[in-house]
C-alpha cells in the first residue's frame, strides 16, 4: 500500500489542470489572431516549419514532469512494518480553569469550551509526551494522572464543566502545586529528580483571587519546570451568564445586585509565565495560539518512557523523480518547429548518439536499483537475524554491502551478526565502518561505540592470558568512555566500562609479572637443579590462576544478569503502576462520581472572599 510522508504537498497537483486550461486558452487566442491576417488554408504556406503536435507534446511533457516532481516531494512510501523503538518524551501538566467566569461568551462558544478545544489541539500536536490534567476553581484536584493514553485524556476532557468544583473562585497557585504533585514532587514514595523535561500549561482568564500564583510558578521554575499560560477571553469585559436546567436565566450578580463583569487579566498571566520562565499566549476566536507553546515543549529534554511500536516505511521517491527527469530531457530534445539541419531521426541513426542517450537515461536508474537491492538484502538479513540464523544473516548483509558499501546499517547489522557468532575482531571492524557515516546522531553513535567496546572486550577475553588482550581491553575502555560522553544515562555502558578497566588493570599486572619472571627464570636455569619440577609447579599455578579468573568472570556475568533482571523488573513494575493509575482514573469516568470525588478533595481556604467567579 502506498503511503505519502507529506500528503499536503499533493494539493499542488491541482495546479496542473489550471495550467493546462490556461495553455489551451492561449493557443486558441493566438489562432484567432492569425485568422485576422490570413485564411486558415494559407497557414501552411506562411509558416512552413510550424508543427501542430510538437508544442502540445512539449507542454504535455513539462506538465507530466511537474506532476512527477510533486509526487516525489510528497515522498511515496510502502512496505509498512512495525518495529520496536524507544519512546522519548516530556511530562506536561495541563491546568484548566473551570470557575464560573469561564462561562463568559466573549469568545465563542464560551471560554470553557474554547479551552477544551485548545487542550484537544495541544494533544494532537504533541507526540509521545505524557500528559496529566488538573482542573481548578477556588480549589483544585487531579482529574487525570500522568499518562500516554491521549484517548483517555480526551474522554475525561469531555466530562468537564464548571459544576465539578463547588468551591468557586480562582486559585492558580494551588493548581500549579497540584500539577507538580503529578510529576512526583513531594511524594515520599517517589524519588524526585530535577531536570529540564517538564512543563505546566495553565489555561485561564487570569482573574486570580485566592493565592500567590507567581510564587508557585517561581517555586516550580526552581525545580526545572517551565510554566506557560494561555489567556482565554477579551480584555474589554463581558457578563457571566447563569443557567438553570440548561436554560439561561440571566447574568451573575454580586452581593450588591450589580451585574458581574469578567475581564481577561493579561498582566497576571504574563507575570506567572515570567516567574515560571515560560511564555504567555492569548487565545481568540480565530487562533488558540498554541504553536509557540508546542515549540517550547518540543525543545525540552526528553526522557525514555520504554519501548513502543512504530510504523516503518521504505521511501520510493526515486521512481517519480527519475520519471520527471526523463520527461524534462525528452522535452529538451523536441523542438517546436521542424528543423532540417537538426533532425531527431537522423541523430538516432548515428552510431554514437544512441549509446550516449541510453547511458544518460540508465545511469540514475542503475544507482536507484543498486540502493534498492541493498535495502532488500538488508531486510532479508534482518529477518534471518530475528530468527537467530546469524550465519545466514551475515551472508545477506555482505550482499547488501556489495551493492552499497557505504550503507552504515548493513555494516552495523553485519557487526551484530558476527558478534553473535563470536567473531569479535571482525565485528569491531564493521562497527568502525558504521561509525564513518557522517549523518549519525548522538544516540546511534553511542550505541555503535558501545557494541564495538563489547567486541573488543570479548576479543581480549579470547586470548590465552590477560596480558595478550591488553590492547583490546584498552580499546574497549576508550569506546565505552566515548559512548558515555554521547549518552551519559546508559547504565549498561557505565557498568561495562568499570569491568573493562578491571580487566585492563589485571592485564597490566600480569604483563609486569611476566616481564620480571623472565630474569628469575634465567637465574633459576643456572642455579636450580630441580628445574623440571619447578616448571610443573608453575604450570599448575597458571592453571589455578586461570580457574580463578574464570570464576571471577562467571561471577561478573551473574552480577550483570541480576542487574539486568532487576532493571527489567523495575520497568515492569513501573508499567504496572501506570496501568493501575489509568484503571483507577477510568473507574471514575462517570460525571457524578467525579463531582463527589472533587467535593471530597476540596479544602476551602481560610477567610474565603466574596468573589466566587
Amino acid at each position: 500500500m502506498i503511503h505519502f510522508q507529506h500528503p499536503k504537498i499533493l494539493w499542488l497537483l491541482l495546479l496542473i489542470p489550471v495550467c493546462v486550461g490556461a495553455w489551451i486558452w492561449l493557443q486558441y487566442r493566438n489562432k484567432k489572431r492569425l485568422e485576422e491576417f490570413a485564411d486558415r488554408g494559407m497557414f501552411g504556406r506562411l509558416i512552413p516549419d510550424a508543427s501542430r503536435w510538437r508544442p502540445a507534446t512539449k507542454f504535455g511533457l513539462i506538465m507530466l514532469g511537474a506532476a512527477f516532481l510533486i509526487i516525489a516531494l510528497a515522498n511515496p512510501q510502502e512496505g509498512s512494518k512495525m518495529v520496536k523503538g524507544e519512546r522519548l518524551g516530556s511530562d506536561v501538566a495541563i491546568c484548566l480553569d473551570i470557575s464560573n467566569s469561564m462561562m463568559a461568551e466573549d469568545i465563542q462558544p464560551n471560554r470553557l469550551e474554547r479551552s477544551k478545544r485548545t487542550v484537544a489541539n495541544l494533544l494532537n500536536a504533541l507526540g509521545s509526551d505524557r500528559i496529566s490534567l488538573v482542573v481548578f476553581a477556588g480549589s483544585s484536584y487531579v482529574q487525570m494522572p500522568l499518562t500516554s493514553d491521549y484517548s483517555a485524556v480526551k474522554l475525561f476532557l469531555d466530562q468537564i464543566d464548571c459544576s465539578l468544583i463547588s468551591a468557586q473562585g480562582t486559585a492558580i497557585g494551588d493548581a500549579i502545586d497540584k500539577a507538580m504533585e503529578t510529576f512526583g514532587y513531594g511524594d515520599p514514595d517517589r524519588e524526585w529528580v530535577k531536570n529540564q523535561g517538564r512543563a505546566i500549561v495553565v489555561i485561564s482568564d487570569g482573574e486570580n483571587f485566592e493565592d500567590d500564583a507567581e510564587a508557585a510558578a517561581r517555586k516550580a521554575s526552581a525545580e526545572g519546570v517551565r510554566v506557560c499560560t494561555i489567556g482565554m477571553g477579551l480584555t474589554e469585559g463581558t457578563p457571566i451568564p447563569e443557567y438553570r436546567g440548561g436554560q439561561r436565566v440571566g447574568y451573575k450578580r454580586d452581593n450588591s445586585g450589580n451585574t458581574v463583569t469578567t475581564h481577561l487579566d493579561e498582566a497576571t498571566l504574563t507575570a506567572i509565565a515570567h516567574a515560571g520562565k515560560g511564555i504567555y499566549v492569548r487565545a481568540n476566536n480565530i487562533n488558540s495560539g498554541i504553536q509557540d507553546i508546542v515549540k517550547l515543549i518540543e525543545g525540552l529534554e526528553k526522557d525514555s518512557f520504554g519501548e513502543t511500536l512504530f510504523s516503518e516505511y521504505e521511501s520510493r521517491y526515486q521512481y517519480p523523480l527519475v520519471a520527471a527527469l526523463l520527461c524534462l530531457i525528452a522535452e529538451l530534445l523536441i523542438f517546436e518547429r521542424r528543423n532540417k539541419k537538426f533532425n531527431l531521426e537522423k541523430m538516432m541513426k548515428a552510431s554514437h548518439t544512441l549509446p550516449i542517450l541510453l547511458l544518460l537515461i540508465m545511469l540514475p536508474l542503475t544507482t536507484t536499483a543498486q540502493n534498492s537491492e541493498a535495502r532488500k538484502e538488508t531486510r532479508k538479513g534482518n529477518r534471518e537475524y530475528k530468527a537467530k540464523h546469524f550465519d545466514r544473516a551475515e551472508v545477506d548483509y555482505r550482499r547488501a554491502l556489495h551493492y552499497d558499501s557505504t550503507a552504515y546499517r548493513a555494516h552495523y547489522n553485519l557487526g551484530n551478526s558476527l558478534y553473535r557468532q563470536k567473531k569479535y575482531e571482525e565485528a569491531a571492524q564493521h562497527y568502525s565502518s558504521a561509525l564513518e557515516h557522517p549523518n549519525l546522531d548522538k544516540k546511534s553513535r553511542s550505541r555503535i561505540l558501545h557494541n564495538r567496546g563489547n567486541s573488543n572486550l570479548k576479543a581480549g577475553l579470547q586470548k590465552e592470558n590477560r596480558a595478550e588482550g591488553m590492547q583490546q581491553f584498552q580499546q574497549a575502555v576508550n569506546d565505552y568512555q566515548e559512548a558515555l560522553k554521547l549518552n551519559p544515562k546508559n547504565d549498561d555502558t557505565r557498568y561495562n566500562l568499570s569491568y573493562a578497566k578491571k580487566l585492563l588493570q589485571q592485564a597490566q599486572q600480569q604483563q609486569q609479572q611476566n616481564g620480571g619472571g623472565g630474569d628469575n627464570q634465567q637465574q633459576q636455569d643456572k642455579n636450580d637443579k630441580n628445574k623440571d619440577g619447578n616448571k610443573g609447579q608453575d604450570k599448575q599455578q597458571d592453571q589455578q590462576n586461570q580457574q580463578n579468573q574464570q570464576n571471577q568472570d562467571q561471577q561478573q556475568k551473574q552480577k550483570q544478569d541480576r542487574q539486568q533482571q532487576k532493571q527489567q523488573q523495575q520497568r515492569q513494575d513501573q508499567k504496572k503502576q501506570d496501568a493501575e493509575r489509568l484503571l483507577e482514573a477510568v473507574k471514575n469516568n462517570e460525571k457524578n462520581t467525579m463531582k463527589e470525588n472533587a467535593k471530597k478533595l476540596e479544602v476551602a481556604p481560610a477567610g474565603r472572599i466574596e468573589k466566587d467567579w
